[in-house]
C-alpha cells in the first residue's frame, strides 16, 4: 500500500442464487423472503434443493457456480460491451483501495516491517453484485480469502490463482538440505580464516 500497487487476477468464480428474486415494489413479499433469493454465498446456496453442482471444471458454464472467463462468453453472447463492463469493475476495485490506503498506510508504519516496504502482500477476494443495468456494487472485502477447493472447477481457478501469486513475490522453493550445507561450509570457511588470524566474512561467526 506504500507505494500502493495492485494485481487483478483475470479470472474468478461466479456464484448464482439458486431462487429468483421477487422485488417487493414488484408485488414480491419481503416477509416471505427466501434466503436463497437473497444471497449468492456457496455455504448458503449448495443447501438448496435447486443447486446444481459443477462436476467438470472443463464445462465452466454449467451449474450455479460458473468461472468469470464463462460469464464473460455469456455477456458477450447477450450483446453485453464486457471489456466497458469489466472497466467499471476495475475501476470500482481500484477506488476501494485507495479508499482503504491511509489506514492500512498507516498501521503498516506503526507496526514495521522488518524486511522494508516490499517485504509482504496480501490476497484480497472482492465480492461483487452486478445488477440488472450493467452496474457493479461492491459487497465485500475479503481479507485472505478461502482457498478451499470444494469442486473442480474450485481447484482449478484457485490452483492458477495461487500459482501466479508465488510467481508475482518471487517466492522460490526452499530446499532446507542445501540451506544446511552451505551453512555449514559458510561456518567452516569462517573458523579457517579465524585459524589464520583473518576476520571472518560470513555473518555468522
Amino acid at each position: 500500500f506504500e507505494p500502493l500497487r495492485a494485481y487483478v487476477f483475470e479470472e474468478g468464480l461466479c456464484r448464482f442464487s439458486t431462487a429468483r428474486y421477487s422485488d417487493p415494489a414488484d408485488g414480491g413479499s419481503a416477509a416471505d423472503a427466501d434466503v436463497f433469493a437473497h444471497l449468492t454465498n456457496y455455504s448458503i446456496n449448495k443447501r438448496s434443493s435447486h443447486f446444481v453442482p459443477n462436476a467438470d471444471a472443463a464445462d465452466d458454464g454449467f451449474g450455479s457456480k460458473w468461472s468469470l472467463s464463462a460469464l464473460k462468453r455469456c455477456l458477450a453472447r447477450n450483446g453485453v460491451d464486457v471489456a466497458a463492463l469489466w472497466r467499471r469493475v476495475d475501476d470500482l476495485l481500484l477506488r476501494t483501495l485507495i479508499a482503504a490506503e491511509p489506514s492500512v498506510a498507516a498501521a503498516g508504519r506503526q507496526v514495521g516491517t522488518a524486511g522494508g516496504r516490499a517485504s509482504c502482500f496480501e490476497l484480497l477476494g472482492f465480492d461483487v453484485l452486478i445488477d440488472e443495468c450493467l452496474k457493479p456494487w461492491l459487497l465485500e472485502v475479503n481479507l485472505s480469502p478461502s482457498l478451499g477447493a470444494d469442486t473442480p472447477l474450485d481447484l482449478k481457478v484457485k490452483s492458477c490463482l495461487l500459482a501466479d501469486l508465488l510467481t508475482l513475490v518471487a517466492l522460490a522453493p526452499h530446499d532446507r538440505a542445501a540451506a544446511r550445507a552451505k551453512e555449514r561450509t559458510l561456518r567452516a570457511a569462517a573458523i579457517e580464516r579465524l585459524s589464520r588470524g583473518e576476520l571472518p566474512i560470513s555473518p555468522h561467526i
